[in-house]
Order: C-alpha cells, then sequence, then structure tokens
C-alpha cells in the first residue's frame, strides 16, 4: 500500500508516533463476487471470461474464490486465493482442494504465470464436477474510462460445465 499524503505523512513508522499503519495508509476496497449461471464450453470451444467491473484506477487486485466442492481432508470449501495486476503475466495463486479420486492427489498448489503455469487453481469450479479451473486473472481497460476484472475459466471436461465460483475481490488503487 502507499501513502495517501506524502506531504502531510511520514513513510516511516517509527517517524509516527500513537499511529498505527491502517490510519495511514489507503484502504482497498472490498467488493463481493458471484457468478453460478456462466457456461464454460470444453475446448476446444473455451475458455470463458468473467468480467467484473472495477473502477478504472484499480493497480491491483487479490480474489478470493471458493467453490461448492468439499476438500477431502478438512470439509472446509475448496477455492482459490488470487493475486491479479494489470498484466496477465504476473498473476499467482494459492489454491486449496485438489481431486479426491486419485490418490497422489495435490490438495494445496501454488501457481504462478510467472513461471508458465497453464493453470491458476484446481479443477474444483464448476457445479456437475471436477472440470473448471482459473487458468488467467488480470485487469484490462476496456474502454477510455472503464476496467474490468478479467477471470478466464477454462473446461476439461468433455460436455458444457456451470460455473460455481463466490467470494470477495479486494482492490487496490
Amino acid at each position: 500500500m502507499r501513502v495517501e499524503d506524502y506531504l502531510e505523512h511520514p513513510t516511516l513508522h517509527s517517524a509516527l508516533s500513537n499511529v498505527t499503519a491502517d490510519q495511514h495508509h489507503a484502504q482497498p476496497s472490498v467488493m463481493s463476487v458471484s457468478n453460478t449461471t456462466l457456461t464454460v464450453y470444453p475446448l476446444p470451444g473455451g475458455p470463458n471470461d468473467w468480467d467484473i467491473s472495477v473502477p478504472y484506477d484499480t493497480i491491483a487486485a487479490v480474489v478470493a474464490l471458493r467453490s461448492a466442492h468439499l476438500t477431502e481432508q478438512s470439509g472446509g470449501m475448496a477455492g482459490v486465493l488470487v493475486v491479479v495486476t494489470r498484466s496477465s503475466l504476473e498473476a499467482s495463486s494459492f489454491s486449496l482442494g485438489g481431486h479426491g479420486i486419485l490418490v497422489s492427489a495435490a490438495y494445496n498448489a501454488i501457481y504462478s504465470k510467472a513461471a508458465a503455469a497453464l493453470n491458476l487453481s484446481h479443477k474444483v469450479f464448476s457445479s456437475g464436477g471436477a472440470d473448471l479451473a482459473l487458468t488467467e486473472a488480470y485487469l484490462t481497460a476496456t474502454g477510455p474510462s472503464t476496467r474490468v476484472l478479467r477471470l478466464t475459466w477454462t473446461n476439461y471436461s468433455a460436455g458444457l460445465r456451470t460455473l460455481d465460483a463466490r467470494g470477495e475481490v479486494l482492490l487496490f488503487a
């Protein structure tokens, strides 16, 4: 985060008295998101995009999404935590809840586009099976004063699948 006003606020926390970091840094805005209707076509017809409108001055976002699937070990919800910038080559994520049918399934995984990862999540986001994975996440301008958070989903099954993802997005300007 950056200091709100460089002229009025010192940049070092040690120079402040009785002031915490949260009292002089710009706070991210939080928005709830949900999509349970996006139909994702199987390859080679997909992938499909979910565009979320964000303020134009957004420079980064942290996206926390969960699916309807339970993780095998703890009974919690499977999901993903993604750090997003304006570059499609910089997204990185932490995904929880791999396939439960494979003996050597990856339960937790860290993905990074900078390290050439194909996906950003496990294939846990479809309502009818473990077939949809988040494959791209970035902020893109769609006009001279409009910007969206673009989440791209890939369907690895042979039939149509419906996205089932809900969570929160932290926006940094």
